[in-house]
């Protein structure tokens, strides 16, 4: 045999060496893409997420305190004199952890021009929920989150963060429910409370005015009740019948 035909004869096998050597490459390539892929996705399950809107929701978290030393409510709207004093800073500052814990703004201090109102549910032994309804110009946003703790003891950490935008009817339902309830003439807190219930927190905030109402086991008869619930069903959160209270 020739030296020009035994390189002929090589040249097939040496071909398919190479293309196995790039088959192997890129399984090894697509098992790396696959791993990372399983990674991050096991990082951004633990807080569960989504968004539906027809454009990108921008991110809520700039209001979001950096520590728990700034409360989420000015401290004068929850003041009772009968209950002794330090009841007005203990009860904002229960309600100031409960929300740094869910990752949400501060309402009061915001100077947007944005329409905002939030219900925050505190019941003693499940886990606080905040929920909050937005009016950015001509678009209507709805949030929600659930933490892993509890409303009485330890918030925990947050483990529901989701969103999505609304239509124009529904914002208008919840106004005019908040209308029928007088919201921005009630007080801000009744000398109500128990052993084993919740909070209910509901505050509001427009351009140029902020109210907060807290109410602890409202009466489910109650326009403020139905105005804090109406959000509530707005979301996929699923509340048993012996965890609503």
């Amino acid at each position: 045999m020739s030296f020009s035909n035994s390189i002929s004869a090589t040249a097939p096998i040496l071909h398919r060496k190479q293309q196995s050597q790039q088959t192997m490459r890129m399984r090894i390539i697509l098992q790396i893409l696959v791993l990372l892929f399983i990674s991050c996705q096991g990082q951004t399950n633990k807080v569960s997420q989504v968004t539906n809107s027809k454009e990108n929701i921008v991110n809520d978290t700039s209001l979001v305190p950096s520590d728990s030393t700034i409360f989420y409510f000015p401290v004068k709207s929850f003041s009772d004199t009968t209950k002794g004093v330090g009841l007005d800073s203990f009860l904002v500052a229960w309600y100031s952890r409960q929300l740094l814990a869910l990752r949400e703004p501060v309402i009061y201090s915001d100077k947007s021009e944005n329409e905002i109102y939030r219900f925050t549910w505190l019941r003693t032994f499940h886990n606080p929920i905040a929920i909050r309804i937005e009016k950015h110009s001509d678009e209507y946003i709805l949030y929600w989150k659930l933490s892993n703790g509890a409303g009485g003891y330890d918030p925990g950490e947050l483990t529901i963060d989701k969103q999505k935008i609304l239509d124009a009817k529904t914002w208008q339902e919840f106004i005019s429910m908040l209308n029928q309830a007088d919201f921005w003439k009630l007080v801000s807190k009744e000398v109500n409370y128990g052993k084993d219930g919740s909070e209910w927190i509901l505050e509001g905030k427009t351009e140029n005015k902020y109210q907060v109402v807290g109410r602890w086991s409202p009466e489910k008869n109650s326009k403020f009740y139905q105005c804090c619930y109406f959000l509530l069903d707005l979301t996929d959160l699923k509340i048993e019948d012996r965890e609503n209270y």
